[in-house]
């Protein structure tokens, strides 16, 4: 596994949201060598430290995880003693992200016109819901209703596996802090983002909204084999009741594949529906381990389906050291390793000289 690569040690996060979208955005920023000052409400602090399966006497695996390498302070924020504490880490800060209401902030008397006259090159991130303005500002919501209303859920409707909206809007509430920072750092003018679940979702499925809107206006039908209709793009039970993944979207990686499976004359039926239950029929012949001997190579797009309980001895999964193990009060406990395997480059270079930000 590659050394820590941590850009942006010297930033300072103040976080003050709460369970998984905040969390997963800060995460990232703390992964990367941000410090980020966790702020938790007492007497309980942060909802995930309650969750099961639990660990010691107030913490979770979840917490566990999404609050890594982050400092946490209690602070009644309802209190005076408590904003002022809070205000004296923003005059320090470069960000803050909170994920209250629209109009929660400014009731406390933490809102951003008040933050910018303590720290005028603060970077504050509201991320919400709905985000700050529309007709469902002030509705609640979460990762399942934000899905639904983006179009994503498919013909199935079905409830998706990993919570999507709340992850992708952690990563976008990311992006948009260290953009925000950098631009402050050059300018001295900090900024407020406001950052919406809902459009997060939207984000998501960019592409398919684009071909589908695009569809419509110009009456030319969707042409995509990413749909699952397709037999070149799906998941294929096999005959001990696990799945291979096929995803042989280029024509060169279908031909191999039809050829591996004995009949090449399906290679000119890469997107036809109606040639699914013939390639599913031969895929249900044999247990997945024996599919894998033969299917399983650099050039079908072709894979296993994993179960969460897999990943800890999954080769690539362990070879590029994927998962941690991390010392907790039960022991050592698995978790998704930082994601970024960086090498920095030996040449020196004159330093980019950043502006002063005023105080």
């Amino acid at each position: 596994m590659s050394a820590p690569w941590r850009p942006l040690e010297g930033m300072t996060v103040i976080d003050l949201t709460r369970m998984l979208p905040g969390g997963t955005g800060t995460l990232l920023l703390s992964d990367l060598g941000a410090e980020v000052v966790k702020i938790e409400q007492p007497p309980g602090g942060d909802a995930t430290r309650w969750l099961e399966p639990r660990i010691g006497t107030d913490s979770s695996a979840q917490h566990q995880y999404m609050d890594r390498g982050k400092t946490s302070l209690s602070l009644d924020l309802k209190s005076e003693a408590g904003r002022a504490e809070l205000f004296e880490l923003v005059g320090r800060a470069d960000a803050l992200v909170e994920s209250f209401r629209p109009g929660v902030a400014d009731r406390l008397g933490i809102g951003y016109e008040v933050l910018a006259e303590i720290n005028p090159a603060l970077v504050h991130l509201a991320l919400s819901g709905y985000g700050q303005e529309g007709p469902r500002a002030s509705a609640a919501g979460h990762d399942l209703n934000f899905v639904a209303r983006a179009g994503l859920l498919g013909a199935d409707r079905e409830v998706p596996p990993t919570l999507v909206a709340d992850v992708t809007g952690g990563v976008l509430a990311a992006l948009g802090l260290t953009a925000g920072v950098l631009s402050a750092r050059e300018t001295g003018r900090g900024s407020f983002i406001d950052l919406a679940l809902a459009d997060a979702a939207l984000v998501l499925g960019g592409m398919q909204i684009a071909e589908r809107l695009a569809s419509q206006r110009l009456d030319v039908p969707v042409a995509t084999p990413l749909d699952g209709r397709s037999p070149c793009y799906r998941v294929y039970p096999t005959s001990d009741g696990r799945h291979l993944a096929v995803a042989a979207v280029e024509e060169k990686f279908w031909q191999r594949v039809v050829e591996i499976l004995g009949h090449p004359e399906w290679a000119t039926r890469q997107t036809d529906p109606t040639l699914v239950p013939e390639v599913a029929a031969v895929l249900a012949t044999r247990p997945l381990e024996q599919w894998l001997a033969e299917l399983d190579l650099p050039d079908t797009c072709v894979s296993g389906v994993l179960d969460i309980d897999d990943l800890p001895d999954d080769p690539q999964v362990r070879e590029r050291g994927s998962l941690i193990e991390v010392e907790t009060a039960a022991g050592p406990l698995w978790q998704v390793a930082p994601p970024f395997h960086a090498r920095e480059n030996s040449n020196n270079s004159p330093s980019r000289r950043f502006l002063e930000v005023p105080t």
